[in-house]
């Protein structure tokens, strides 16, 4: 790893593996495969939703055993800080007391937030963050790339990919496919126009700020009081990424694109099998709900 590097990983509860033993080991087999003997940042991977025999009226949730999981971490020097992923206001504030009792900060809480997703809890969850002093992580920050405003029709609407096609349609409109492939159907029906109207008031603001779309889009999360983590698979996306730090948009810069943002009557859901707000486990999607 580049020194100065951040190693984070995380625990993806199942009903075969969620005792603290299980965190634990987890954490690490994960130092251990990334050639340490501890990460900077261990997280549980979401709540405890998977749970197949609910539909019968039977739940084993062990959220208090994760948190147990994730203070041994801590105080075995396993884990320098300790964190969740797509917690609402409730079970963070509920973490947060827990871990607290065992003398460990919670540091963070990842959670799907970008100006195409913000209304199903997420700035409530933002907001309980910075009250409780908990870090919010925002994943899909570009909302898999439809902010960067690179992606353009031309470029999608020869694949065949699922992921492809649920873009175009997040990008331009579109009808739901219907018939024994549509599953997952994850991205829905979307309007005529998709978020053109979003992007030509990104294109603007980042125009008057010589920056790019992505730049400002990463920038409105911080501005929002979360911390963005795009991904990147070249260098220089990384220096774009990197474009966001060091300036603020205007107040009225954030209500102009939260205004065309609200404009919006859909929000990005994801693509696929990769969604905002669940997990595929193989029978179905088991889903959370920050609100």
């Amino acid at each position: 790893w580049a020194q100065g590097g951040t190693i984070m990983t995380k625990f993806a509860p199942t009903p075969w593996r969620g005792d603290a033993k299980a965190v634990v080991d987890a954490c690490r087999g994960s130092a251990t495969r990334l050639g340490g003997e501890s990460v900077d940042l261990m997280q549980v991977h979401m709540p405890d939703i998977i749970q197949p025999f609910a539909r019968f009226g039977v739940e084993n949730r062990r959220e208090e055993a994760h948190w147990d999981g994730l203070a041994e971490c801590y105080h075995s020097g396993l884990a320098k800080n300790v964190g969740v992923s797509n917690y609402g206001p409730t079970l963070l504030e509920r973490a947060h007391e827990h871990l607290a009792k065992r003398g460990v900060p919670l540091a963070s809480n990842q959670i799907h937030f970008n100006l195409l997703y913000r209304r199903q809890g997420s700035l409530a969850t933002v907001a309980k963050g910075k009250e409780l002093g908990v870090a919010t992580l925002a994943y899909y920050p570009l909302a898999m790339g439809l902010l960067t405003g690179k992606l353009t029709g031309a470029s999608l609407r020869h694949k065949k990919d699922l992921r492809s096609r649920e873009l175009l349609r997040y990008l331009e409109g579109g009808e739901s496919p219907s018939g024994p492939f549509a599953f997952p159907n994850t991205a829905g029906t979307i309007p005529k126009g998709g978020i053109s109207t979003l992007l030509l008031v990104l294109e603007e603001v980042a125009a008057v700020n010589q920056k790019t779309p992505a730049q400002v889009a990463l920038n409105w999360v911080i501005c929002k009081g979360a911390v963005p983590i795009p991904g990147a698979s070249n260098p220089q996306q990384v220096l774009d990424n990197a474009g966001a730090l060091g300036w603020r948009l205007s107040e009225e810069e954030v209500a102009m694109l939260d205004s065309a943002a609200d404009a919006l009557d859909w929000e990005f859901n994801g693509c696929g099998f990769q969604t905002a707000d669940s997990k595929f486990v193989g029978y179905g999607f088991e889903k959370w709900r920050l609100d």
